[in-house]
């Protein structure tokens, strides 16, 4: 059914099904009760008041009251007790429609730290600047245009730590990205470790993968890679964990860009194929750091392909009305027991 703005809803209404009951109890007070000529009660008025009466109470006259008094109690209760079940169905005014949420990821970069970072095959403002720079400054701003989301930073070398797990302080994280150096976790490339460590990460935190889309980001030259795991099986483990592996290649793509300088270092460009591999092989895409153009890019794309799972419908504000019945149950409630008064 059309939500429409201004109808009332009922926020739980299973509780409606106790008004049949009490209408059944109703019933079946009313044909069993018998007039107390002793009390001055009917047999459901005894019902109600639970007939704690004093050994002596038969003794006090009632002759004055009439029969009549009970019907007229039994339903006046039967209606105070139907208002208290309406009340608990949580009936609700259909407010505006409320803003849908952002669609927010939780993202883990994994950060490429060996030593071949070192080499400086970038170009900028006419000056050259190794490949840690650029991606330390590719990282800091891609984190700072990401909203809402929720960021972890891995580090590999030798082996793969994480150096932030997931967190939504973006200046925690870029104070962070400021601390990474070459080498901080070893000099070769443990690029398949790092993947398993990314995915073995959402794996054992996921509370409600429905709700929050998961997203792993490989920044490296994927320059002679080694560890334990190989890297096209580590991105296997991501694709049957369901998770999107995003590469940006930091480095050239060919033997051209190479610094002419002794650097004790044999130079290699970035692997792109094999990059280009580790993302198909999820379903996601492959980019070149080379400017901001293809960082926007990478955003954009991110944030178009990978939409949170859950879509929820339409959201609007309620106005709850609970009070109302229990308001109306009190003041009948509360009028009965003056005319009782004003009758004696």
């Amino acid at each position: 059914m059309e939500t429409i703005t201004g109808q009332i809803d009922l926020l739980s209404p299973y509780w409606l099904w106790g008004l049949p009951v009490l209408l059944v109890i109703f019933l079946l007070i009313r044909h069993y009760g018998q007039y107390d000529d002793q009390t001055g009660l009917s047999g459901s008025e005894a019902f109600y008041h639970l007939r704690f009466m004093h050994p002596l109470a038969s003794r006090i006259s009632n002759k004055d009251k009439s029969a009549n008094t009970g019907i007229y109690s039994d339903i006046l209760y039967l209606i105070i007790f139907s208002l208290l079940t309406l009340s608990l169905a949580e009936p609700v005014r259909i407010g505006e429609k409320m803003p849908p949420p952002a669609d927010e990821r939780d993202i883990t970069f994994i950060v490429d730290t060996s030593v071949s970072m070192v080499l400086r095959d970038y170009i900028y403002d006419g000056e050259r600047i190794d490949r840690m720079s650029l991606l330390k400054g590719l990282l800091d701003r891609f984190v700072q245009q990401l909203h809402g989301e929720r960021i972890s930073i891995i580090v590999f070398g030798d082996a793969a730590y994480t150096l932030v797990p997931l967190t939504s302080d973006t200046d925690l994280i870029r104070k962070m990205i400021a601390r990474i150096e070459t080498t901080i976790a070893g000099r070769s490339s443990a690029v398949g470790d790092a993947i398993a460590l990314g995915v073995k990460t959402f794996v054992g935190q996921t509370a409600n993968p429905d709700e929050r889309r998961q997203i792993l980001v490989l920044l490296t030259d994927a320059n002679q890679p080694s560890g334990v795991i190989p890297a096209k099986s580590a991105a296997r483990l991501a694709k049957q964990a369901g998770l999107p592996l995003y590469t940006i290649a930091i480095g050239a793509g060919s033997y051209a860009a190479e610094e002419q300088r002794v650097s004790g270092l044999i130079y290699h460009p970035a692997d792109l194929e094999l990059l280009k591999t580790l993302a198909t092989t999820t379903s996601a895409k492959n980019y070149q750091a080379g400017d901001v153009t293809t960082l926007e890019q990478a955003i954009a794309d991110i944030e178009r392909r990978e939409k949170n799972k859950a879509q929820k419908g339409p959201q609007f504000y309620h106005q709850p009305l609970y009070l109302w019945p229990i308001f109306m149950a009190m003041l009948i409630l509360t009028l009965n027991q003056f005319m009782r008064l004003y009758r004696h």
